[in-house]
């Protein structure tokens, strides 16, 4: 459980972070810890994470991506918790990632160091972070982007199993001709590469069988 300080320490950085966001259409959620703003799709956001540390405490920034239609065909294939799916994201992936590092975490114990800690956040969010969520919030651009190399790892992505199953429904959806071999190249990854259990494998499968017979129409 996160001690009093912590939360006071986010609700600083929130509370310098808001003017901005606010200025480029993203509404604060406290419950949920992110700036989020409604797309035609779906939603972006970012999402601040402040964990306890000897001291005080640590800040990381990560950017989020939602397509709805996307994640209303996944979600119930995979392990997400009931009643997360309308905040369920596509893409999840720390900000620093966008400046080649796999992570940044800022360390908050004090307001000087939250006024920094925003600013720092505020820089990346303009230089790459806004660009980045407007680009692949289009189905194509983040089909692009999962199903581009599929024999490897995607960096941006937490779990390698999940890109699997958001992939080949990318793929559904855009009426991809190469369906049935992204199948079958993710159906090997989750397998022999990524090791996942056998209910996580019949999930996928399950999954296949619902979007070869789906329709949007």
């Amino acid at each position: 459980m996160r001690n009093i300080q912590t939360s006071v320490r986010e609700n600083w950085v929130a509370e310098r972070l808001a003017p901005f966001f606010r200025e480029c259409g993203f509404t604060w959620l406290p419950h949920l810890h992110q700036f989020r703003k409604s797309t035609e799709r779906g939603f972006t956001c970012l999402a601040i994470a402040v964990s306890d540390c000897e001291g005080g405490s640590l800040l990381e920034a990560h950017l989020g991506i939602r397509i709805d239609a996307v994640e209303n065909l996944t979600f119930p294939f995979t392990n997400g918790l009931p009643g997360f799916q309308p905040d369920s994201m596509t893409l999840v992936t720390p900000l620093a990632r966008l400046k080649g590092k796999p992570y940044e975490r800022i360390e908050l114990s004090d307001e000087n160091s939250a006024d920094e800690a925003a600013a720092a956040i505020r820089q990346q969010f303009e230089e790459k972070g806004l660009a980045f969520l407007s680009h692949y919030s289009s189905l194509e651009n983040m089909d692009n982007l999962f199903n581009r190399t599929p024999e490897e790892p995607l960096p941006l992505v937490y779990s390698q199993s999940n890109r699997c199953f958001r992939a080949v429904a990318m793929a559904r959806l855009l009426s991809r001709k190469d369906f049935e071999l992204l199948v079958e190249n993710y159906s090997l990854r989750l397998a022999h590469e990524l090791f996942v259990p056998l209910p996580t494998l019949d999930k996928f499968s399950r999954l296949v069988e619902f979007l070869r017979h789906y329709s949007q129409n």
